[in-house]
């Protein structure tokens, strides 16, 4: 992880401070249409609401497992995997019985729409969710 650090920007999530960091993220390369990033989990998505993206995405499965959960259920996936999603997919993750890690590879297209959580079947863009009370009662840390 020093050598990530050292050539690569490195991105802490953790919910905008609401949570411990869950996730770092490494930019790989960035350009205009694609980047591509090393994911590594460190803990569930900060937040008990599901979420979607703004992009298009392939995720590589290098390392560990995780816990998928969509509207339709749960799945868990072990690696190593190759999934694509569209930027609609619904989801949260959390790592497979709050023990180990899990290293991604993810390739994202360009933003073709916003982003947000879902709660009872609404959907919240992401910068007033996070600033809001449900977000702070939804934590998962």
């Amino acid at each position: 992880m020093k050598l990530l650090d050292r050539l690569f920007d490195l991105e802490k999530m953790d919910g905008d401070g609401l949570c411990d960091v869950y996730m770092l993220r490494w930019c790989l390369l960035r350009l205009k249409n694609f980047q591509i990033y090393v994911h590594h989990f460190v803990g569930d998505d900060w937040t008990r609401d599901l979420h979607d993206h703004p992009k298009r995405f392939v995720s590589i499965g290098l390392w560990g497992a995780y816990v998928e959960e969509t509207p339709q259920g749960e799945r868990v996936y072990r690696a190593p995997w190759i999934r694509t999603f569209p930027a609609t997919h619904i989801h949260r993750l959390r790592l497979l019985n709050n023990k180990r890690t899990c290293w991604t590879v993810v390739v994202v297209t360009k933003p073709v729409r916003a982003w947000g959580f879902w709660n009872n079947g609404k959907w919240y863009p992401w910068e007033p969710y996070v600033e809001s009370d449900l977000a702070r009662e939804r934590k998962s840390c």
